[in-house]
């Protein structure tokens, strides 16, 4: 994913959310690893992934995320829409589903 390492070198925020969108639409509609092998009713990434888009109202950004086995999505959501966005995925798929993380500026550090 050249193109999100080359934005966030860039300090360009806006084109790391379009690159991760488009990663994730792309592993979506042409790998299809949204899916169980086989299944024709576990929809709950694709459910997922369709409510993120909904909630964020083309701001942030959703993906799948492990490659669609562990059935997670990741979303970068502005934090004016977290507890909305929570609220929405939890009322879905069960109290405690939607785990909100924040990224530090400088990622991680060792300490000694």
């Amino acid at each position: 994913m050249p193109v999100i390492v080359d934005a966030l070198k860039a300090d360009d925020f806006e084109a790391f959310l379009a690159g991760i969108n488009a990663s994730g639409n792309s592993s979506f509609e042409y790998l299809q690893n949204v899916f169980p092998k086989g299944a024709d009713c576990q929809m709950e990434v694709a459910l997922g992934l369709a409510l993120a888009e909904q909630a964020l109202e083309g701001t942030g950004a959703s993906r799948v995320h492990g490659g669609g086995f562990a059935g997670t999505i990741q979303a970068f959501v502005p934090d004016e829409k977290v507890p909305a966005f929570r609220d929405l995925m939890e009322s879905c798929f069960g109290e405690g589903s939607c785990h909100v993380l924040k990224i530090r500026k400088y990622g991680g550090h060792q300490v000694l």
